[in-house]
C-alpha cells in the first residue's frame, strides 16, 4: 500500500455548522476497513467504527483545534490497525500558535529505554501538559507545568505518540495549542527459562540445597529472578525476592516433597513475571541406612552360659534403632533398642540364626536394613578369649600413604595369637597370619573403603578365631578440613568501635583454607576468598547482629567446602543505662514551695528521661521522654509524694532501661521537724497509696 492521505471537502479553517467530508486516499488494496476518530484538548472520540466505506461526513458544532485520525486495517487482520494517518483541522478563528517546535531525542528506542521530549514555545511564560498514546488510548504523563522538557521511560512496544498541549499562563481554555510527535518502541526478544535444576545430589534435611536457573534473553537486558518454595500443604515461602542472582541456596528444616517456583522478569517489564518454571524435589529426613557389619565378639561355636556380644555397625539415618532377633533351640527378641550392641547368653545347645533389623526412629515400616549370621552353641570347652580394647587414632577419614598403627589388647586363653586381614571394597588385599605381635602398621596406597579385621585366638584353639573385631576406614587423598573451635574475645557485651577478633582452630592447619562471610542484620557486607589466615577481625561501625559464616576446605578438596560454622555476636551502640539516681535541691518540703529534682545516670547514648508523680495515692505522667534532666513542681497539699524517673537511650525501643524513685513528705508551712530524704527501692511501689505498673 502507498501512504494513505486524508482529503477534506473544505479546507481548514472553517466556520461551525458546515458539512465537511473526509475521504481516505492512497489505499490500493481491496477489502479494507476504515475507522474515523477526532481529538480535541487531549480527549478522543470515535466518529465511526471500522467500515468498508472510506468517506465520512462531519458536522462540527464547536470552535476549536481538532485532530482527525483514520485507522485502516485488512478485514482478516488480527491487529488493532495496519495503517494510520491524521491531520489537524481548525473550526472558528485560527488561534495563535504557541508551539514552534516539538523534538524527540530518539525516534527508535528499545523497550525500557528513556526518551527526552523538548518543546520550543513562541514566548515565555507558557504552560505545558504531556500525554502518551498507547493502544488507542491517551494517558496523562504530566499535568500543566512551565517545564518544556519531559523524560519518560517507555514500557510498551509499538508505534506510540507524545501529545504536548500548551496554553498561556492566564488562559481559561483547556488548551490553546498542541502538537504531537511519534516514535517506535522496539520489542525485546522474549525472555524464556531454558533450564531449571537442582545442583545438590543428595537432598537431606538440615543441609544446604542449591538450585540454578538458566534463561535465554537479549544480552543487553537485566533479568531478575524470584524463588518461592511450596510445601506439600500448599504453603508458600519466598526464599529469594527478585534479584539478579540466578543461583539460590537454602537449608530445608523438614523432610518431604516440595516444589520450587522460579519467576523471571525483565527489569523494565510491567508484568508480574515474563516466564516461570517449577521444579519438584524430595528432601529426605536422613541418608539411606547401610549396614556395614554385623558381628559377634566371640566366634562360633561357643558353650551354653557364655556372654556373647552382638554388634552392629550401620551408617546413615538420624536416630537409629536396632533389633536383634535370635531363632533356634530358644528364641529371643530384643525389640527395637537404641544401642547397637546386645549381650546374648544362650542356655540351650543347637544351631541359631541371628537376624539384625535396623531402621530410623521416624520410619514407620518394619526395617530399612537387614543382616543375618549363623551361630552354633555346643558343649565344646571354649577358652574365654576377649578383646578388651583396640588402640588406634580414630578419624572420620584417613590419608593414603600414611601409616595407621593399630594395637589389640586381649585377655584370656593360655597363649594368645594375633592375625590381621585387610579388605578393600569386600576383597582381601593383605593378610598377616597368626603371630605373637599384637599390633600392625597399615599403610593404604589407594583411596577407598577398607576393613581391618583383628583376629585373636588361643594357641591351642582349633577354631579359625576365638574373638575378632572389624575396623572400618575411609581412605582419601586428603583429610577433609574440620573446624574444631572458633575462638573470640570472651566478652558478653560488644560495642561499636570494639575490635572483635575470631580465631579458627582446626587440625591439619597448613593444608586448610578458610573463607569468611560477614553479614550485618542479615545483609552480606563482606566475603573473602579461601585464604590461609585463621584469624578474622571486625571493627563494627554500627549496632546490630553480626554473623560470620566460616567455610573450611582442604587445599586438595574439590568440594565447595568441607566444613562450615557460624558465629553470631550482637554489637551495641553503647553501654546500658545504669546507676540512675534522683536528687532533690532541698531537705524539707513545704506546701506552696517549689521543689526541683535532678537525675544522673551512667552509660547509654543520648539518654532521655520520663517523670511520673504520685500525689494522693495516684500516679500521673508529668514529663514525657526528653533530654531534660530535672523536674520542678509546687505541691499544693501536704502528704506523701513520690517521684519516679525512667531512663533509656533515645534509640532504644524498649519502655526503659533503668529507673529510680524518690519518696518525700510535704508539710504545712509550720515549723516541724524535717524528715530525712529517703530514696526507696521498687518494693515501695506496692504500698497502699498507689502503684504504677511500668515493669
Amino acid at each position: 500500500m502507498n501512504e494513505i492521505n486524508i482529503k477534506c471537502s473544505l479546507e481548514s479553517p472553517q466556520d461551525r455548522q458546515k458539512e465537511i467530508i473526509f475521504t481516505v486516499e492512497g489505499a490500493e488494496e481491496e477489502n479494507l476497513l476504515y475507522k474515523f476518530l477526532i481529538g480535541k484538548d487531549g480527549a478522543w472520540k470515535t466518529l465511526r467504527d471500522f467500515k468498508s466505506e472510506n468517506k465520512l461526513l462531519w458536522y462540527p458544532e464547536e470552535d476549536g483545534k481538532y485532530i482527525i485520525m483514520v485507522q485502516v486495517k485488512k478485514q482478516d487482520s488480527k491487529s488493532g490497525f495496519d495503517y494510520i494517518s491524521k491531520i489537524e483541522y481548525i473550526i472558528g478563528e485560527d488561534r495563535e500558535r504557541l508551539i514552534s517546535g516539538l523534538y524527540i531525542d530518539k525516534e527508535e528506542v528499545n523497550l525500557g529505554d528513556k526518551i527526552t521530549v523538548t518543546v520550543e514555545g513562541t514566548k515565555i511564560p507558557l504552560m505545558y501538559r504531556y500525554w502518551v498514546r498507547e493502544e488507542d488510548k491517551w494517558e496523562l504523563i504530566k499535568e500543566y507545568s512551565p517545564e518544556n522538557t519531559l523524560n519518560w521511560t517507555v514500557v510498551a512496544p509499538g508505534i506510540q505518540q507524545i501529545l504536548v498541549e500548551c496554553k498561556n499562563l492566564d488562559s481559561d481554555n483547556s488548551c490553546d495549542d498542541f502538537q504531537t510527535v511519534s516514535f517506535n518502541v522496539r520489542d525485546i526478544r522474549k525472555l524464556e527459562i531454558t533450564d531449571f535444576k537442582c545442583l545438590t545430589k543428595n537432598l537431606l534435611k538440615g543441609r544446604e540445597i542449591l538450585f540454578q536457573v538458566n534463561a535465554s534473553y537479549e544480552d543487553s537486558r537485566m533479568i531478575l529472578y524470584k524463588f518461592i518454595k511450596i510445601d506439600s500443604n500448599g504453603d508458600a515461602h519466598c526464599i529469594q525476592d527478585y534479584s539478579t542472582k540466578r543461583n539460590v541456596v537454602y537449608t530445608e528444616g523438614e523432610g518431604g516433597e516440595f516444589k520450587l517456583l522460579c519467576l523471571a522478569k525483565d527489569m523494565y517489564s510491567t508484568k508480574e513475571f515474563d516466564d516461570r518454571a517449577v521444579i519438584f524435589y524430595k528432601v529426605k529426613q536422613y541418608e539411606k541406612i547401610k549396614l556395614q557389619a554385623f558381628t559377634t565378639d566371640l566366634s562360633s561355636p561357643q558353650i551354653c552360659g557364655t556372654d556373647i556380644e552382638l554388634k552392629a555397625i550401620a551408617k546413615g539415618g538420624e536416630n537409629l534403632l536396632y533389633r536383634f532377633n535370635i531363632e533356634g533351640a530358644e528364641n529371643k527378641d530384643s525389640g527395637y533398642i537404641e544401642s547397637n550392641k546386645y549381650i546374648w547368653k544362650p542356655e540351650e545347645n543347637g544351631e541359631y540364626t541371628i537376624t539384625l533389623y535396623v531402621k530410623d526412629k521416624s520410619f514407620e515400616g518394619e526395617y530399612e536394613a537387614k543382616g543375618t549370621l549363623e551361630f552354633n552353641i555346643d558343649e565344646i570347652n571354649a577358652e574365654d578369649v576377649k578383646i578388651e580394647e583396640v588402640i588406634y587414632e580414630k578419624r572420620t577419614a584417613y590419608v593414603k600413604d600414611q601409616a595407621i598403627n593399630v594395637q589389640v589388647e586381649a585377655s584370656g586363653g593360655i597363649e594368645l595369637k594375633y592375625s590381621f586381614v585387610v579388605r578393600k571394597n569386600g576383597s582381601e588385599v593383605e593378610k598377616i597370619g597368626y603371630g605373637n605381635c599384637n599390633w600392625v602398621n597399615f599403610t593404604p596406597e589407594e583411596c577407598g573403603n577398607y576393613e581391618l579385621e583383628l583376629l585373636v585366638k588361643d594357641k591351642y584353639s582349633k577354631r579359625q578365631y576365638d574373638t575378632h573385631e572389624i575396623i572400618h576406614m575411609e581412605v582419601r587423598n586428603y583429610l577433609p578440613a574440620n573446624i574444631d573451635y572458633v575462638l573470640k574475645t570472651p566478652k558478653e557485651f560488644y560495642m561499636v568501635g570494639d575490635e572483635i577478633p575470631f580465631q579458627v582452630i582446626s587440625q591439619e592447619t597448613k593444608d586448610t583454607l578458610v573463607k569468611y562471610k560477614l553479614k550485618i542484620n542479615g545483609h552480606l557486607v563482606e566475603e573473602t576468598d579461601f585464604i590461609y589466615s585463621k584469624i578474622y577481625k571486625i571493627l563494627p561501625r554500627c549496632s546490630g547482629l553480626y554473623q560470620i559464616d566460616i567455610y573450611a576446605r582442604n587445599i586438595k578438596s574439590t568440594e565447595e567446602y568441607d566444613c562450615k560454622k557460624s558465629v553470631r555476636v550482637y554489637v551495641n551502640d553503647c553501654l546500658p543505662v545504669t546507676n540512675t539516681k534522683l536528687k532533690s535541691n532541698k531537705l524539707c518540703f513545704k506546701v506552696n514551695e517549689c521543689a526541683t529534682f535532678s537525675v544522673t545516670s551512667e552509660g547509654g547514648k543520648d539518654v532521655v528521661y520520663e517523670f511520673y508523680l504520685m500525689e494522693k495515692g495516684e500516679w500521673k505522667r508529668v514529663q514525657h521522654y526528653n533530654k531534660k534532666e530535672y523536674y520542678s513542681f509546687i505541691p499544693f497539699s501536704s502528704g506523701i509524694y513520690k517521684i519516679l524517673v525512667l531512663a533509656k537511650s533515645r534509640y532504644k525501643n524498649k519502655a526503659y532501661e533503668d529507673y529510680d524513685i524518690f519518696k518525700f513528705l510535704v508539710e504545712e508551712c509550720k515549723e516541724k521537724k524535717c524528715i530525712n530524704v529517703e530514696c526507696k527501692n521498687v518494693e515501695d511501689m506496692n504500698e497502699e497509696e498507689g502503684s504504677l505498673n511500668f515493669l
